[in-house]
């Protein structure tokens, strides 16, 4: 009856399993062989990606966490400036309205926005509270004019629209809080405590998402090498007896029956295995350990991480730290540079979109104009630096013959790489002087 019934169950599944399969078929999929519609089902690869399968992707899988993590800590290994006006001199003094903002925009204010850039990454947007300092709950709108305590990086998973109006405008956020003791709480929280970076719309295509299969082709890789090393370590043992042997004799030896003369012989097996002096008597038997080929997994490791390290956009020497050539890397991290800094201009974006919010609650004074401003990645060495200052100086000697100098010692300072003397707050009247 047992035997019937699995047999009935694997028979249920298959057709499952096959009926699965045609309509992958007959249904535009997102695979791209037209011969073979139903080959996505077969590799493994999910039709549709939801946040838990790229958030378990960047949680577990090494090379998806690599590629998120050093993308984030290569873009925020400098904090941006937010200045008054359009990018101008490092040289200049400091305004008022940036030495307040300063005041802000401290160094934990940017590694929390760091971390909301990385879970943007992952799920393909993140949310961000803002902790005003107004006394009111979570639900109440933002009183204008307070000071903003801090801001919390929030997963898009724990941030679902809780209520919007006839526009289509949000007009209430629910969040999911997870607590130290394992349980989680819910809260509205009103739109003017929320900033959303990334997109939310349905279409839109994650960091990890042109990767995902990738992924799953090098845990394949990964898993499939690691179990056949495995299986080769445990050295399972074959005994091939001769066609003549008297079993009921070989089981006497053993004072045992022949019914539990399998069990004694993997007793045998199991003392071998673990490294103990064991005796095995065969008597007219071969023992052979079933071992089999493994073949090198890196040729097909390597395939796979090349197609991730393009959906990407990063070198795969960066993402797995293998430094071999020394042109060769040195081309890679600069180019790295480059990409990382490209993005920057994209973050930009999103802080222009937080400290316009931060003018709309008034935590702080409106400007007519503002700039996000960020250093060179590929920036000249410490000593490059003293050498164009070195050049500069001598710029300098050699037109005082004419009378006047190119360069103040402020400039000459900044491109040394240090702050200018001059550098003090720059107040209403020194910048109606300044544009006069």
């Amino acid at each position: 009856m047992t035997e019937k019934l699995t047999l009935a169950v694997n028979h249920a599944l298959s057709d499952v399993r096959l009926a699965r399969a045609r309509e992958m078929a007959l249904s535009p999929g997102m695979g791209l062989d037209a011969k073979r519609s139903s080959a996505w089902c077969e590799y493994g690869f999910k039709e549709d990606l939801t946040f838990d399968d790229l958030y378990k992707l960047y949680r577990r899988g090494g090379i998806a966490y690599g590629a998120v993590n050093k993308l984030v800590s290569n873009c925020w290994r400098t904090n941006p400036q937010v200045i008054e006006g359009e990018l101008s001199d490092e040289s200049r003094k400091l305004t008022a309205w940036e030495k307040v903002s300063n005041q802000v925009f401290t160094h934990r204010f940017w590694r929390a926005f760091a971390e909301a850039d990385r879970r943007r990454l992952v799920g393909r947007w993140a949310g961000i509270l803002l902790h005003i300092k107004d006394s009111k709950k979570w639900d109440q709108p933002a009183v204008k004019g307070k000071a903003l305590q801090k801001i919390s990086p929030v997963w898009a998973s724990a941030l679902k629209v809780g209520s919007r109006d006839n526009a289509g405008a949000i007009t209430m956020w629910q969040y999911t809080e997870s607590l130290s003791d394992g349980s989680t709480s819910q809260r509205d929280i009103h739109p003017d405590r929320v900033l959303i970076i990334g997109d939310m719309s349905d279409d839109v295509i994650g960091f990890l998402e042109p990767g995902y299969n990738a992924c799953v082709s090098l845990e394949k890789v990964e898993g499939g090498s690691g179990e056949s090393f495995l299986k080769n370590a445990a050295r399972q043992q074959n005994i091939n007896f001769d066609k003549d042997i008297d079993f009921n004799n070989l089981a006497s030896m053993y004072g045992v029956t022949v019914d539990e003369l399998q069990e004694r012989y993997n007793e045998a097996a199991r003392e071998i295995n673990r490294g103990n002096d064991a005796l095995l008597i065969t008597q007219g038997a071969q023992i052979t350990s079933m071992v089999s080929a493994v073949s090198d997994p890196s040729p097909t490791y390597s395939v796979n991480l090349q197609t991730f390290s393009s959906s990407v956009d990063i070198p795969s020497r960066i993402i797995v730290g293998n430094q071999s050539g020394e042109r060769a890397s040195t081309e890679d991290q600069i180019y790295f540079n480059a990409r990382c800094q490209s993005r920057r201009g994209d973050l930009s974006f999103d802080i222009e979109d937080l400290v316009d919010k931060l003018i709309y609650l008034q935590a702080l004074k409106p400007v007519s104009k503002f700039s996000i401003v960020w250093d060179e990645l590929n920036e000249q060495s410490p000593s490059d630096k003293l050498d164009s200052a070195v050049k500069m100086s001598n710029i300098n000697q050699t037109s005082l013959a004419s009378g006047e100098a190119v360069f103040s010692g402020d400039e000459i300072r900044v491109a040394a790489g240090y702050q200018p003397l001059g550098n003090d707050v720059l107040g209403e009247d020194d910048e109606e002087d300044e544009e006069t």
